[in-house]
């Protein structure tokens, strides 16, 4: 499964580029850890489309276990592209391949993220080892304050704990790309990948999408049962890393007026 890439694949490369997300995950209790959630259930929408409709009780759920695997990851992309903004929080480590083939991998750098908004006006933090940026959007422009290691990877040394303003999307936005847009951030999780959802059992609020085959399950997204099936969490790992993120406060639009005035644009 493919995600956010963040730097090399080695230790000391630069940039965020480099570490994929997903891969087998079937001997992990995934399940186990993302239970217990708790929501309050809203009306059920109309199943997905394409489904048959014949038996199907709109009190179970949005009947998103009904749907192909296609149909199940149109209906959770439009979810989320409807949701409007969301509280994500995350966090991605690396599995690095010794130089050495005799040896075994080892756990490299972590990449977090802290990202309340959506797409076109947000407040985000993202550090993936040494190197720390914050980049809050609005109104078509972007405030970014990155530490020194960032505006080295960037070649822009001077930059450093200071706040550089851009207009529209730039090459210091796509070096963090997808993890500044909730569905393009999802998107690229489900890439490729085969989706199922069990028919849910008992009053539980969640549904769990598995991303993979039966034989080799990649990872879990959680997402709400009643409604329009929006994600809660989010849990993968394969050969290059593992990786968790949490979508709370769905719709609920941060201050960014503050954000902005933590950083001001110079002159």
């Amino acid at each position: 499964m493919r995600g956010p890439r963040f730097g090399s694949a080695r230790p000391g490369g630069a940039g965020f580029r480099g570490a994929r997300l997903g891969g087998a995950v079937a001997a992990i209790a995934i399940a186990a850890l993302l239970s217990g959630c708790s929501g309050s259930a809203q009306p059920a929408p109309a199943p997905p489309a394409g489904i048959d409709l014949e038996g199907f009780d709109g009190s179970s759920g949005n009947g998103l276990w009904l749907g192909s695997s296609e149909a199940i990851e149109a209906e959770l992309l439009g979810a989320v592209r409807n949701a409007g903004p969301v509280h994500l929080t995350g966090s991605m480590t690396e599995l690095v391949a010794p130089d050495d083939p005799t040896e075994d991998a080892y756990r490299g750098r972590t990449l977090t993220v802290d990202y309340r908004g959506r797409a076109d006006a947000f407040d985000a933090r993202v550090n993936a080892g040494d190197q720390q940026v914050r980049v809050v959007a609005s109104a078509g422009e972007a405030r970014i304050l990155g530490n020194a290691d960032w505006a080295a990877a960037t070649g822009a040394p001077e930059t450093a704990d200071s706040v550089v303003c851009t207009v529209g999307s730039g090459p210091l936005l796509e070096r963090l790309a997808p993890l500044l847009s909730p569905p393009d951030l999802i998107g690229a999780l489900l890439e490729g990948q085969s989706l199922s959802v069990a028919e849910p059992a008992g009053d539980v609020d969640t549904l769990q999408v598995v991303v993979g085959t039966e034989d080799a399950a990649l990872g879990v997204l959680v997402v709400e049962r009643f409604g329009p099936p929006l994600p809660r969490s989010f849990t993968a790992a394969d050969g290059s890393g593992d990786g968790s993120f949490v979508f709370e406060g769905w719709g609920e639009a941060p201050d960014l007026d503050a954000s902005l005035a933590e950083l001001p644009c110079s002159g």
